[in-house]
């Protein structure tokens, strides 16, 4: 009897430990990727947020896709966008479409942001990129770089990122505009040459477009001068037939060394 007592406590006991075995240890790696301060920046993974806004720009990018040769991540990711002035800035990164919730933001850079091409932002993927579950690719990724103003408006002025990991294109030569509506929408995308007003190209029609859904407006720029633009975004719900408006304000600099 007693044997059989100090066997069950041995099970029981063995039980537990392998119990606390497997739960802790993806625990401490769980919170270690939560979202925190990881010295010149905050990163992890955050909880979903919630979206109040008829239409949200996620990111806005040049149009460059760098190959990337290995499996998950490379070793680091960078940032580099142009600035016309001597403007605030608000950078995020995160995924086009949310899947493990990653987020990156309030960044402390190593020199001041100054007018040109020369800001740049790197950071390491081992982190938190290479780690996350499920496993999302370099070019899930977007960036929005808002200018002077760190939330949403419907007047936006930003500065188009170029999101690489070892060599940044020699020219860009056209953008992507990613967003998502806050419910089913109509809507129609014209861009904008705001020195002369005159709209560049024929408006691009978005007969339906999915609440909550991002989807990307693309511009080809092969042709654009240097010089200010603006993509302005209308329509309305198909729910409510309320009105949809939104602009956003950005720079075109084709050359990385102007």
């Amino acid at each position: 009897m007693r044997k059989s007592m100090e066997l069950s406590i041995f099970w029981i006991g063995l039980l537990g430990f392998c119990s606390v075995l497997i739960v802790t240890t993806p625990l401490g790696a769980q919170i270690d990727l939560q979202y925190q301060k990881r010295g010149d920046r905050f990163e992890g993974v955050k909880p979903k947020p919630v979206s109040g806004y008829d239409i949200e720009l996620i990111s806005v990018l040049a149009d460059y896709q760098e190959p990337v040769k290995t499996e998950g991540f490379p070793k680091r990711v960078t940032l580099r966008f142009y600035l016309d002035g001597d403007d605030e800035v608000h950078f995020t990164v995160r995924e086009l479409d949310f899947r493990a919730y990653y987020w990156l933001d309030k960044v402390e850079p190593a020199k001041s942001w100054k007018p040109g091409f020369q800001n740049v932002f790197a950071w390491p993927t081992d982190p938190v990129l290479n780690q996350l579950r499920p496993k999302i690719e370099l070019y899930e990724l977007g960036a929005l770089v808002r200018l002077n103003n760190a939330t949403s408006s419907t007047v936006e002025e930003v500065a188009p990122a170029v999101l690489f990991h070892t060599k940044p294109p020699a020219r860009i030569e056209g953008y992507r505009f990613t967003i998502k509506t806050g419910e089913d929408a109509r809507l129609q995308a014209t861009f904008i040459q705001q020195d002369t007003g005159k709209p560049i190209g024929k408006p691009q029609k978005f007969r339906r477009k999915r609440a909550g859904r991002p989807f990307t407006i693309e511009w080809d720029a092969k042709e654009a001068p240097t010089g200010s633009y603006a993509l302005k975004i209308t329509g309305f719900s198909l729910s409510t037939n309320q009105s949809i408006n939104k602009e956003v304000h950005f720079f075109h600099q084709p050359s990385l060394n102007p």
